[in-house]
């Protein structure tokens, strides 16, 4: 698919995978992304020009440094996500996902315990359930525009940063 197969498309790992984990940090940490830092390698699945893997770090505007690596070439693990703090860290696995499948453990010290979440629910009826809500005025969407102008500009951070090796400042 465009993915891999067409540069001219502005496929490629970060544009697919990336702009993600930005949305879903900015989310998470209720902060926005100032520069990153990152590296893409090309590693045998994508065509000529095209990343298929990236690893780097994103610096948020409440002092929070978040390394990420996402890949297209990763076969045998899962996706997921860690936040570390100084009560405890939670682990999520499998969460990064189109499919709601995944798991949330909180661990302090030693202990590990599983957090329970709310019913898995299919992510595209959950997102269209709540934007036709807002659209009658009865809630807020699930994300807005400029969610989704925020995280094109980190994606757009990272593969400048990629290209450069330097730190990127996000314009958004």
């Amino acid at each position: 698919g465009w993915r891999i197969n067409a540069p001219q498309a502005g496929g490629g790992v970060i544009l697919d995978i990336t702009v993600h984990d930005v949305d879903t940090l900015r989310f998470v940490l209720d902060a926005n992304l100032e520069s990153v830092i990152a590296m893409e390698a090309q590693q045998g699945m994508a065509q000529e020009r095209l990343g298929d893997a990236v690893m780097g770090v994103m610096r948020f505007d409440n002092g929070v440094l978040a390394q990420f690596h996402d890949a297209f070439t990763i076969q045998h693990t899962g996706t997921g996500m860690q936040i570390h703090g100084t009560e405890g860290s939670l682990l999520a696995e499998d969460v990064m996902t189109q499919q709601p499948i995944g798991k949330l453990y909180l661990r302090r010290h030693a202990e590990v315990e599983e957090i329970e979440i709310d019913p898995p629910e299919n992510l595209y009826v959950r997102s269209v359930r709540l934007f036709n809500q807002a659209v009658k005025g009865e809630g807020q969407p699930a994300a807005r525009a400029q969610d989704g102008i925020h995280a094109l500009a980190g994606a757009l951070a990272v593969a400048e940063s990629a290209q450069t090796g330097k730190q990127v400042e996000v314009q958004s």
